[in-house]
């Protein structure tokens, strides 16, 4: 039965965004504590004049840093404010990520902002999510890094480190390497994974893959590290994986040496990239 009331008219519209993790307290609002999400709403707010709830591709947590976070949010078009700014966005796209750019402080760069179909959505259209992490196993780091990577502070094992990756590709059970959490499962497919040293004394490592649970990749990182130590053989990554319990695996790593680098969703052309001026992530390159 009918209220009498008509839905909205709603306009999706698709922002891409990267972030220096460091001021905030993860990607999810929060009360009283700063948020990307909350940083994000806050300006558009601003610049649509409507109240607006975004949609990102993936949460992340205190100190997390992203280069190519994607987040969706529905306009009401039914008002004059929604229209006009709908239209902004089709006709000058560059202006309005500019004046969003501008909005929403240092810390967080729009790259870019266009209207997308309704069918679209930031989360689940995703088809694979690419982390890096940073770990520098040199004797010492620039000071203006040490919120971008994890220092260790000893030399790691690369060949080690990368034998012991291998046991983790594919679908399982990552039990293990993922923070529990009430009706969600742990089981998921890691695509790739590659430890490499990028530079003397830094080792990047990187996972692709449909999606992650909470903490996995730093759970996984923490262990690839013990492995680099000597602490455990690589086949030691195998046996945590089968045992599907949390208690077995090492210290999770710091979350800012996390970085989430791109969303991929079907078309290539819809694939998250840099085209907005600039990036505020020191060490990102």
């Amino acid at each position: 039965m009918s209220d009498g009331l008509d839905a909205p008219a709603l306009q999706r519209v698709r922002i891409d965004l990267a972030y220096d993790g460091t001021p905030f307290y993860g990607f999810a609002r929060q009360r009283e504590r700063p948020t990307v999400q909350g940083a994000l709403e806050g300006a558009l707010h601003r610049l649509i004049g409507q109240d607006v709830v975004v949609t990102c591709a993936g949460r992340t947590d205190r100190g997390v840093h992203s280069m190519g976070q994607v987040v969706h949010l529905d306009v009401n078009v039914d008002q004059d404010q929604g229209r006009r700014f709908a239209r902004r966005v089709d006709e000058h796209p560059e202006r309005e990520r500019f004046r969003l750019d501008r909005l929403v402080g240092d810390a967080i760069t729009i790259w870019r902002i266009a209207s997308v179909d309704l069918t679209f959505d930031a989360r689940f259209s995703a088809t694979q999510r690419r982390y890096r992490y940073v770990v520098v196993d040199g004797p010492t780091i620039d000071p203006r890094r040490r919120n971008q990577v994890w220092h260790v502070g000893e030399p790691l094992a690369l060949r080690a480190m990368q034998q012991g990756a291998k046991h983790l590709i594919g679908d399982h059970d990552f039990a293990s390497f993922c923070r529990k959490a009430a009706g969600r499962h742990t089981r998921r497919r890691i695509d790739h994974i590659t430890v490499a040293r990028a530079a003397p004394g830094e080792i990047h490592v990187r996972l692709s893959g449909p999606a992650f649970c909470h903490q996995q990749v730093r759970s996984i990182v923490g262990c690839l590290v013990e492995v680099g130590r000597d602490t455990h053989d690589p086949a030691w990554m195998a046996e945590v994986l089968a045992a599907a319990d949390r208690s077995v695996a090492a210290r999770v790593a710091p979350p800012h040496g996390l970085i989430l680098e791109e969303v991929v969703y079907g078309r290539r052309s819809d694939r998250t990239g840099p085209r907005g001026s600039r990036a505020r992530l020191p060490g990102s390159g």
